[in-house]
């Protein structure tokens, strides 16, 4: 077996386990190429015979080859300093070499054909378990970017469901208060999506440095490296997505309803893969870090702007509709509203004047049930305590202008499943063709 190894100042014992050297000076000249010998003494002989001072006793031949080649006092007959590579390019065994290998070229010997039969040294299956496992142990040893992740994901789910803790859930809400949680919502996945894609791009950027190194070493290819960061990093997505929701979700006062958490953990845990392999992506597509971040910021600001509740869908035409259907985040935040408040007929007082109200008042008789001037309170299963009430199923669609509604969940799943396979392929083929190191 041949075995290759890259070594710089050797202690004695270790160099005199190598066979052969390549020796080469700054600027990947070489000044030396061929057999040790017992002790070195080849190498000692080689560069005795070139002019090199004596070695001392006991001296690491290692460093005194170094020390050789970068004296400055080394001088020929004529008083010039000896340049061992055109030493080199003169001696007997640099022309014994060039013979050698021309008379292995004319005349190759089959026996010592060094033959594969695949590319890698195991099958791939085998192989893609190797990167998966060495990929979900880099993860675990980045706490900075996934224990510290968790807790800071614990902490905003309870900093923000926390101000609705001490009325939550009642059977009457306010306009306001309706807006309140809707907009606390819309904060939540905003404000946990932005830190995961921005504490995944220093990881990823070390990652996708490495991989190169592999890459050209015939280690491993982008299809194993590509597959490997889904499967780590979805362990930290869905187990941070739980930890989130299952703080957020019972603080804010939502319905006690295994289905309606589930779909609310869904659609979050879509979230936080978008964003996260989308920051992935883009760490993959450009050279450095200030360019991802730059269109990390340009994610965040669409997702932020075209979601809905800053501007609400209502309010946006001709071409600014095109940027809304486009935005991962308004089918999120659509998936997130809708599961939660479709079929809640608790009610919600209405704001005179406002455009609730007047939505409302606009209904045919038999869907307004809850104002008394319609239908008796005591014949209501709720009692309104204002002039005119709504449910909090007709307020989420009057308040987005009935764009968000039951029957767009799912397409707002399969949507979100079309923008996270865009973000691997990104990647994939981003490791594919692109290398923006050296190697």
């Amino acid at each position: 077996r041949t075995i290759c190894a890259t070594i710089h100042q050797p202690s004695s014992s270790v160099f005199e386990m190598f066979d052969d050297l390549l020796l080469m000076k700054k600027g990947g000249r070489v000044v030396y190429h061929g057999a040790l010998g017992k002790s070195s003494c080849n190498l000692i002989a080689y560069f005795r015979a070139h002019g090199a001072a004596p070695i001392n006793r006991g001296e690491n031949p290692g460093t005194w080859m170094l020390t050789v080649i970068t004296d400055p006092s080394s001088v020929d007959d004529q008083g010039n300093q000896i340049d061992y590579s055109e030493v080199w390019k003169e001696s007997d065994e640099y022309k014994a070499l060039n013979d050698q290998i021309e008379e292995a070229e004319d005349n190759p010997d089959d026996d010592k054909k060094i033959s594969f039969e695949s590319k890698y040294a195991c099958p791939k299956r085998v192989r893609q378990r190797i990167v998966n496992e060495r990929l979900v142990l880099i993860y675990w040893r980045s706490p900075t970017y996934n224990r510290i992740r968790l807790i800071v994901s614990l902490f905003i789910a309870f900093l923000l469901s926390s101000v609705f803790i001490t009325n939550r859930r009642p059977a009457v809400s306010s306009e306001a208060q309706m807006t309140s949680i809707f907009s606390t919502i819309f904060i939540s996945f905003i404000i946990i999506g932005v830190m995961s894609i921005t504490t995944v791009l220093p990881v990823m950027l070390k990652i996708r440095d490495v991989f190169y190194l592999h890459r050209a070493a015939g280690m491993t290819d982008h299809r194993d490296l590509n597959q490997a960061l889904a499967v780590a990093e979805k362990r930290f997505i869905c187990l941070g997505s739980a930890c989130f929701c299952l703080v957020f979700y019972f603080t804010i006062g939502l319905e006690l309803s295994f289905n309606k958490f589930l779909a609310f953990w869904g659609f979050f845990t879509f979230n936080l893969a978008l964003y996260s392999y989308f920051g992935q992506a883009f760490m993959c597509s450009v050279r450095g870090m200030a360019t991802a971040q730059i269109l990390n910021s340009v994610f965040i600001g669409i997702n932020n702007f075209f979601s809905g509740l800053i501007v609400r869908p209502q309010y946006l035409s001709g071409f600014f509709l095109a940027p809304y259907y486009i935005t991962p985040g308004h089918y999120v935040y659509e998936g997130l509203i809708v599961s939660q408040f479709t079929g809640d007929y608790r009610l919600v007082t209405t704001n005179e004047g406002s455009e609730y109200d007047d939505w409302v008042r606009a209904l045919p008789a038999e869907d307004r049930p809850y104002c008394p001037s319609a239908q008796p309170c005591e014949e209501t299963q709720y009692c309104c305590p204002t002039d005119c009430c709504g449910t909090v199923e007709q307020f989420m669609d009057s308040f987005f202008g009935g764009f968000f509604n039951a029957g767009n969940l799912l397409q707002d799943i399969l949507v979100l499943g079309l923008f996270l396979v865009t973000a691997r392929v990104m990647t994939y083929y981003s490791l594919k063709f692109f290398n923006y190191t050296s190697t």
